[in-house]
């Protein structure tokens, strides 16, 4: 299992694909000093660091993590939006559009021209959610690509802008699956063509986003995407399943990465039923690719043991730990006042 790639949260996950390589790391986590500032202060230096980090991966999430504060979201999106990596450009397009940061949505317009097909979809989203003149037809095209992180994004993109008139090509590449593809690269790709038309308004394709979270133990990346899944659009029907997962006990218990997937999704769907004993235990595991989806698990927690925890993964000596729990730390004060919900969400 890819361990990076199923760690990442929204857009930089399809972008990045086969390209997240870093999880053969192990490192245990050591941490890089103490921390005397208050938690959240301590959060936002974390991801300004982040954000001008020399590492693409590391600079696209911290610009992610930083959704819940206005002003810091912007300068960071307003840096992404020129940087030369295809990657941070697109998460930056797409958190100006999601957070309607819609005063810089002039600073997305040059990307309709970008060398990335992938950051030209971001940047028509973008332009399309900030209720500015932009040509969306380009999107048919993509998303009917034989380009799998294309077509993911596209697709992505078209769930996100929230017209209910794309439902008709989001069919139409359903129909048109990948080829030379592995067959889990195919069901990953309609896995995500049925969030897009979930969010769209057409829930049959729930039951196909169900089907894969029972997906045989060696495809657990699938099962791991229907949670996330699942998490987002809020799909109570997986609860039980998702509970089990995340709490199984033996000899066929699944890897500490699924296990805090599955229980990030519950507590997406309902805070209530954050799993934090799970979180703080595996908050100490050897790869930071663990101790990253422990972070985002208590993102939802409350309680002041879950606090301290985000606490030190702050000062954890892998960035990308650091930049997950300054996220969860900046999610859990739920400081930002102005947010207008991203359609379908």
């Amino acid at each position: 299992m890819n361990r990076l790639c199923i760690t990442l949260l929204g857009s930089v996950l399809v972008l990045y694909g086969s390209g997240c390589n870093s999880a053969s790391s192990s490192t245990r986590p050591t941490h890089a000093g103490a921390n005397t500032s208050t938690p959240r202060v301590a959060a936002l230096r974390v991801l300004d660091t982040a954000s001008r980090s020399e590492t693409p991966l590391v600079r696209a999430n911290a610009i992610e993590m930083l959704e819940t504060q206005v002003e810091p979201l912007r300068q960071a999106v307003s840096r992404g939006l020129v940087d030369l990596n295809a990657g941070v450009r697109f998460a930056s397009c797409m958190a100006l559009g999601r957070q309607r940061l819609c005063g810089i949505a002039d600073l997305a317009r040059p990307l309709l021209n970008d060398p990335s097909q992938s950051v030209r979809a971001a940047a028509i989203f973008a332009l399309a959610v900030c209720g500015e003149d932009v040509d969306q037809t380009p999107l048919a095209m993509m998303v009917l690509s034989s380009d799998r992180a294309l077509r993911g994004n596209a697709a992505m993109v078209l769930g996100e802008i929230g017209n209910s008139s794309a439902t008709a090509v989001l069919r139409e590449a359903m129909k048109r699956p990948l080829q030379r593809e592995d067959a889990d690269v195919v069901r990953a790709s309609e896995l995500g063509l049925a969030e897009a038309l979930v969010r769209l308004g057409d829930r049959r394709h729930l039951e196909t986003i169900r089907a894969a979270f029972f997906a045989p133990a060696s495809q657990g990346e699938l099962t791991a995407l229907a949670s996330q899944m699942a998490g987002r659009l809020g799909d109570r029907s997986l609860v039980p399943a998702m509970a089990a997962l995340a709490t199984a006990e033996g000899p066929r218990k699944p890897g500490p990465e699924l296990r805090l997937v599955a229980a990030e999704a519950l507590a997406r769907i309902d805070p209530k039923m954050t799993l934090t004993s799970l979180a703080i235990e595996l908050s100490e595991h050897q790869f930071p690719e663990v101790r990253m989806q422990a972070a985002f698990v208590l993102a939802w927690d409350r309680s002041p043991s879950g606090l301290e925890v985000l606490e030190r993964l702050l000062v954890d000596l892998d960035p990308r730990v650091q930049v997950a729990a300054a996220g969860a730390v900046l999610r859990r004060a739920g400081s930002r006042t102005s947010r207008v919900p991203a359609s379908g969400s």
